[in-house]
């Protein structure tokens, strides 16, 4: 750790233990100790040159005039402004509302435009500094997003403060990378159109806990840099004031340029998950070597082309139709170059694309490792079985396993046992209408007829539900036994002993009371169920047992078939019981173990069943801890998996 970050953390310590009533008075006398004398730090409000006037704040930073008298409050000129913080001593959504209205009525006030030439922001920063929040970051997140949606991004919050808690801001990221680093209010003329740069502006969390006010500071000193270049190298190394505190972030929502130059919501389709992307097209020279490649993306109004490989983009952008000068503007990334926002749509890509085969020697393949295209369920991301066994799972992983070769491993696994818990899904399903749509047509005199006293039957579905009860039976305890224990295994959890003898199981459940005493109460009760999907699986699988078979019944003066039973249970209720369980069981565990290995400030969080999106009603999200929403702990319930 640096020694200004030391220092930081020494500010922050302090302010903890003030009163507060003088907490903004500490907060100014730090930052003016870190920033040092080439800005003032004082209360005041904000004049431009029109006379409008913003709320007086309890933290302005500005640029001093050598001549000025210190009294405070004072009114300083907008021009000279670089910085405003609303202090709260209890944040809510209330109070967030009205301190966001006062911040955009500072970002609002008339500057004078940065002279042609000269390489700064003339912007505001506005910033929120709580000294602790009635609600959640996740609630205030939501909420910054809300606001953010009905206000331009000139007038956005720069950054929430929750003093020892964490940070709420907004993040760059880049198509094609994660998120890198934070967003400060773009200069004048950034986002200008007809052909604004490409990236994504992401809300996220930072669960900064004690070293929230070094990322506040750094946040300060990163901005005023860019305000006044001249006397840079006078103030402290906004990096370094971050030495040695965690770097966690959780992503929320974000928001993307249109042709325009506005900030606008991604678009739900626009987000990792919920689209397919478009397989890179390969460049080759006359002898097949490979030159580079390009990747249309769509964007929410128009599209952006990506490249990799040593060509230059903006050599190939000169073949897009009604070329301007604009579209050039390239953003070269590490491992790959980045358009502007494009006024094009994929079929004029394509033209783009034939336009370089025609008017050079570069050859375009298109063939080249082709995506398949084939329908896997009909059912999407709406659909909770989707949203929370894989898409769910799947984010929460990204935030354990980022090392790419150990995100491939785990998934590997997770495709495997995802696999066996659709089959079993699919073999109850199938049982279920085998059975249905025989007892339909027994008792309607299609399937079956009374003669006298006797029944008899035209079809005969004892096999078939046979063969669906064995492939259900062998699909969910694959799912689990090899599935979902495979995926802990891998995770570092040994579940193994859940399948064995019971003096086995017992001797390592009291083991593990002393590591987690929650996953033991739960296995405990896993045990009563799962016992018995092994043990039916088992004696199918010795030939100890025959699937009983279907009885019938007449009923006046017709048929009823009566539905097999095992132990005293019907069949389809049965298999209805053990999927319900299992899916319980596959989504329950692999959370709780992914949990247990999430980056220190972050847990998982469970939302309400009345508050999940319609679009994907995913059932667990990253929440920051503590900070955040009610952490979620392992529990067993006999609450079926559509209803919790």
């Amino acid at each position: 750790m640096s020694e200004i970050s030391e220092l930081v953390l020494r500010a922050a310590e302090r302010l903890a233990a003030v009163p507060s009533e003088d907490f903004a008075a500490t907060v100014r006398e730090c930052l003016q100790q870190i920033i040092g004398s080439a800005f003032r730090v004082a209360p005041g409000s904000v004049v431009d040159a029109t006379g409008s006037k913003s709320s007086d704040f309890p933290i302005v930073i500005y640029r001093q005039d050598d001549e000025e008298t210190v009294s405070y409050p004072q009114t300083i000129p907008a021009d000279r402004v670089a910085v405003v913080v609303d202090i709260c001593e209890e944040l809510n959504s209330a109070r967030l509302g009205e301190a966001y209205s006062r911040i955009a009525e500072a970002k609002r006030l008339v500057k004078s435009a940065v002279p042609k030439g000269e390489v700064r922001s003339n912007r505001t920063l506005g910033i929120i500094l709580a000294q602790k929040s009635e609600v959640s970051l996740d609630l205030l997140a939501e909420q910054l997003y809300q606001l953010a949606c009905r206000t331009i991004h000139a007038e956005w919050l720069d950054m929430l403060v929750v003093d020892s808690v964490g940070i709420i801001n907004q993040a760059v990221q880049f198509p094609g990378e994660n998120v890198s680093g934070n967003f400060l209010p773009p200069a004048e003329g950034a986002l200008a159109s007809p052909a604004p740069p490409a990236f994504y502006v992401t809300i996220v969390m930072r669960p900064t806990g004690v070293s929230s006010f070094n990322a506040f500071v750094a946040f300060i000193v990163g901005h005023l840099v860019f305000f006044a270049p001249q006397i840079a190298e006078s103030l402290p190394n906004s990096n370094l004031i971050v030495d040695g505190q965690a770097t966690t972030a959780i992503t929320t929502l974000g928001f993307q340029p249109n042709l325009s130059g506005e900030l606008v919501p991604v678009p739900a389709d626009g987000y990792s998950g919920a689209f397919i992307p478009n397989t890179p097209i390969r460049l080759e020279d006359p002898q097949g070597q490979v030159l580079g490649a390009l990747q249309f993306i769509k964007w929410q109004t128009g599209g952006v082309i990506l490249m990799a490989g040593k060509l230059p983009l903006e050599g190939m952008l000169i073949f897009l139709p009604n070329l301007r000068p604009e579209y050039t503007r390239v953003v070269r990334r590490p491992t790959h170059q980045i358009s502007p926002v494009l006024p094009i749509s994929e079929s004029e890509f394509n033209q783009f694309l034939s336009n370089i085969q025609a008017r050079s020697n570069i050859r375009v393949r298109k063939d080249v490792g082709g995506i398949v295209k084939q329908k896997f369920l009909d059912e999407g991301a709406s659909s909770p079985f989707i949203a929370r066994c894989t898409l769910g799972l799947l984010r929460i992983r990204e935030n354990v396993l980022t090392e790419q070769g150990r995100r491939n491993d785990f998934d590997k696994r997770f495709e495997s046992a995802f696999s066996a818990l659709l089959n079993a899904r699919e073999a109850g399903k199938k049982l279920g209408e085998t059975w249905k749509g025989h007892t339909e047509r027994v008792a309607s005199g299609v399937a079956a007829q009374v003669e006298g006293r006797d029944i008899r039957i035209h079809e005969n579905i004892n096999k078939q539900l046979g063969a669906d009860f064995e492939s259900f039976l062998n699909a969910s305890t694959r799912a689990i036994k090899t599935g979902v224990q495979g995926i802990c295994s891998f995770l570092a959890l040994d579940i193994g002993f859940l399948f064995k003898k019971q003096s086995a199981f017992d001797a390592n459940i009291e083991r593990l009371r002393h590591t987690d005493s929650a996953l033991a109460d739960y296995l405990v009760e896993v045990r009563k169920w799962s016992e018995r999907l092994l043990l039916l699986r088992n004696n199918l699988e010795h030939d100890i047992w025959e699937f009983p078979k279907v009885g019938y019944e007449i009923v006046g003066d017709a048929v009823r078939a009566t539905e097999p039973q095992l132990s005293g249970d019907k069949v389809t209720a049965l298999v209805n019981f053990l999927l319900d369980r299992t899916l319980c069981f596959f989504e329950e565990i692999i959370v709780h173990v992914l949990q247990h290995h999430l980056p220190l400030g972050v847990s998982v969080t469970e939302i309400p069943l009345s508050q999940r999106s319609v679009e994907a009603p995913e059932r667990f999200q990253i929440t920051p801890y503590p900070g955040g929403k009610p952490r979620w702990k392992i529990m067993y319930h006999a609450t079926r998996f559509e209803e919790i």
